[in-house]
């Protein structure tokens, strides 16, 4: 396994995603399985009216409208893909399957934005460097300034890591005072290997308990709120 160099500038140069850049087929698998899921999770959980959980006329492989919403609550319940593999209830594929199996140990987490570019984002929490690759757009696309705080979702996808499809921004922009505790962050992470890989991911998040909720008492009132007052779907 290759571990980080000892400058925060040559861990940042050779972060290489695994997997980056959805083709329409892994786009069309990702999609199906993951809008399934949510239909899913939102039968179970109750959080919208299921007549609101449809496809995006303008964009059908995007998560569903109101998809955002429901998959706050299906990650703080991940148990729920068990049941959802098991079950089968939308007659998926073997491979759709297989390919929402693994996300029983999503990662769900406030994550800062340390670099990003069309191909990958490097991203920490509270004590690893994860390397996150492109989705649809350029992984740099939904990137307002680094650093940035956002709440993502990490999810193991053909070998690499990918977000759930989408991202909320926490903080755009820190606080001048943050910015070198946030620089000291950094370069102790680097003495740690980058969380590259799906089996890495999965490595990690295995030993993350159902119950923990990593974003703080304060954000998730703020993204409770956004959600309620329609700002976010």
């Amino acid at each position: 396994m290759r571990r980080c160099t000892t400058t925060i500038g040559d861990v940042l140069d050779q972060a290489r995603a695994p997997y980056t850049h959805m083709d329409e087929k892994d786009t069309e698998l990702f999609y199906s399985t993951m809008n399934a899921l949510l239909v899913y999770a939102n039968e179970r959980l109750g959080v919208v009216d299921p007549a609101l959980v449809h496809e995006r006329p303008e964009s059908p492989t995007m998560l569903y409208t109101q998809g955002g919403r429901v998959a706050e609550a299906l990650w703080r319940h991940r148990a729920l893909v068990d049941d959802f593999v098991r079950e089968n209830p939308a007659g998926l594929s073997d491979e759709a399957l297989a390919c929402a199996l693994p996300w029983r140990h999503a990662l769900r987490d406030m994550f800062t934005c340390v670099d990003a570019n069309e191909d990958r984002l490097v991203i920490m929490n509270r004590d690893r460097l994860f390397v996150v690759g492109a989705m649809q757009d350029p992984a740099d696309s939904h990137v307002h300034h680094i650093p940035s705080l956002q709440l993502l979702v990490l999810l193991p996808f053909k070998g690499g890591i990918v977000t759930d499809g989408k991202t909320l921004h926490l903080s755009p922009r820190p606080r001048p005072e943050a910015l070198p505790l946030i620089a000291e962050q950094l370069r102790d992470l680097c003495a740690h290997p980058l969380v590259e890989s799906a089996e890495q991911l999965l490595d990690y998040a295995r030993d993350i308990p159902d119950a923990e909720n990593r974003v703080s008492p304060r954000f998730q009132r703020t993204v409770d709120q956004a959600f309620s007052q329609g700002l976010l779907a």
